[in-house]
């Protein structure tokens, strides 16, 4: 990942490692396994669809938590522009992008939406999670969370792209995964985060275990589901 401006070496190698775990455990997982998705039949990618709608469309209320909360205007502004990116100022929103593509895979986002469906157990409590935690701690853990969430962007839609890829969705379908995959947000929340790393690291260090671990956690939960399915 490129970064806006030279990180100390001692967060650079920490972000190194934590990524390149990270990476480790997506792998082993058979949701990002496109032998395996590639055999999806009908029902288990409309379930996929549905919800994973869930697992990244609730990221506004985690957004909108640490925007409100948030001591500074840079904190907010940071957080403001990523929800003017989302809604996609005179270009498609990322939500239409997903309609999009759920809509390939039979999912109606608006019944998402308003009747929550497909929003499971597992699900809720992953985003739940994440508001609890950013309750239980203060400010500085709250933006290096954030950090941690968009920062996982890039190698998340790595995998998701393939996985898209495999279930044999149209072009326009695939323009929300490949979107994901080249924004880079991380690198608006560098200069926030540097002052936070230099006089306590170990919020950082906290922030990104829970981020990218709950994330991990996720995934596998996931792809149990849509698994079972067989």
């Amino acid at each position: 990942m490129q970064n806006r401006i030279a990180l100390p070496l001692t967060f650079n190698q920490f972000l190194t490692q934590a990524d390149n775990e990270y990476r480790k455990q997506l792998a082993s997982i058979p949701l990002f396994n496109i032998n395996k998705t590639s055999c999806w039949n009908k029902q288990q990618k409309k379930l996929f669809a549905a919800i994973f709608y869930h697992l990244r469309g609730h990221f506004i209320n985690f957004m909108w938590y640490v925007a409100n909360f948030a001591p500074d205007e840079s904190t907010k502004m940071i957080i403001l522009e990523n929800i003017t990116e989302e809604v996609g100022r005179d270009k498609f929103s990322h939500e239409k992008l997903y309609a999009l593509f759920a809509s390939e895979c039979g999912v109606d986002i608006h019944d998402e939406i308003v009747n929550e469906t497909h929003y499971l157990p597992f699900a809720r409590k992953f985003n739940k999670g994440h508001l609890a935690w950013l309750a239980a701690h203060d400010e500085d853990k709250q933006i290096a969370a954030f950090a941690a969430y968009e920062r996982l962007d890039n190698i998340d839609y790595f995998y998701l792209t393939a996985c898209a890829e495999s279930l044999n969705i149209s072009q326009p379908g695939m323009i929300f995964f490949r979107v994901h995959s080249y924004v880079e947000h991380f690198g608006a929340v560098i200069e926030r985060l540097l002052p936070i790393w230099e006089h306590s690291s170990e919020k950082i260090k906290a922030a990104f275990d829970f981020i990218y671990s709950h994330q991990v956690q996720m995934w596998q939960q996931l792809s149990e589901e849509i698994f079972s399915l067989e």
